[in-house]
This record gives structure tokens, sequence and C-alpha cells, in this order.
């Protein structure tokens, strides 16, 4: 994958004959699937841009109070994450990711939610709009937080990620 981040409008997991693939919906209305985990793609996401993932979701999680379904916050797109799918099997993962800057409306139904896309797709979610809501605003918060520190520059990352002992040095 080398599409610029802010390109993509979701990504979540597909099923395909070869097991767990990546669903990707780019601005063009292309869709693309890719042959990996939801996990591997969002590593991947995070490696375009020189991030370390462990540290950058150490800092999100502290700053949000959440340790689990996490926003991805890239300099220059933040993806939420949204229930699309339900397990086939106990460790299928479920969770798709949605550009923020690309959700228009959120129309909640009575067993699911349906996201209307700038692009005038629609991505039909699992659960409840109210909390994806919830998901929005904690994403807005650490979006502006970021891009804060990133307009200063990674020396203040590493401060904010308490990483002063990277080399293991005493």
């Amino acid at each position: 994958m080398n599409s610029i981040p802010k390109d993509i409008i979701y990504f979540v997991p597909h099923y395909t004959e070869n097991g767990d693939s990546v669903l990707i919906l780019f601005l063009s209305g292309e869709k693309k699937i890719v042959p990996m985990s939801i996990r591997s793609f969002s590593k991947k996401l995070y490696s375009l841009y020189a991030i370390d993932c462990q540290a950058i979701k150490k800092l999100i999680s502290q700053r949000i109070g959440q340790k689990n379904l996490l926003p991805i916050v890239l300099p220059d797109a933040t993806f939420i994450p949204v229930k699309t799918r339900k397990a086939v099997v106990k460790t299928d993962p479920i969770f798709g990711y949605v550009n923020m800057s690309q959700i228009f409306r959120i129309d909640d139904k009575i067993d699911h939610f349906e996201m209307l896309l700038r692009c005038g797709a629609v991505l039909r979610c699992l659960g409840s709009a109210k909390y994806f809501k919830k998901r929005i605003t904690l994403a807005s918060v650490i979006t502006d937080y970021l891009q804060g520190i990133w307009s200063q520059g990674a020396l203040i990352i590493k401060e904010e990620c308490e990483l002063e002992n990277v080399f293991g040095l005493e």
C-alpha cells in the first residue's frame, strides 16, 4: 500500500476465500482488497509516517483514558474504529476504520446505524450510533492535541511519550 492515507475513506475487515483481508474505499471511488489483517494494515499506515505504533497508542490511550478501540491518528488523517461485521469465529476482527473527515451524517436505525460519507457511499455499521459519536468526539480531541505536537516537531513527541530512555541507558 503506497497510497496517501488522507485519500482513504475507510478500511474494513473483509472475508475472502484466502482468509481475512482489508477492503479499502478511496476518494476516487475505487475499492481495493488487500490480503492482510486490519492490525497489519494499521501498522503499515503508521510506518508510512515513521511513527512508532506502540508509542503513539500509549500516548493516545493516556490522553483519552481508554485502552481499546483507539483512533488511528496520523498527521493528515484520523481514522475512527467502527464495528462493521459479526465474527464468524471468535478471533475474527470485526472493527474497521473510517476517515473522520469523510463522515457526513450518521443515521440511527433499529439494530444498526448507517454512516453517509462525503463521497455518497453508505457504510452499514453495527452497534450504537450514540457510542460512535462519542468516539468521534474523543478522536477530535486527540487529533487537535497531536496536531499541536507535530507542528512543534518530533522532539516534543518523544517527551510526551515518556521515551527519554529510548536506548536503555541509565
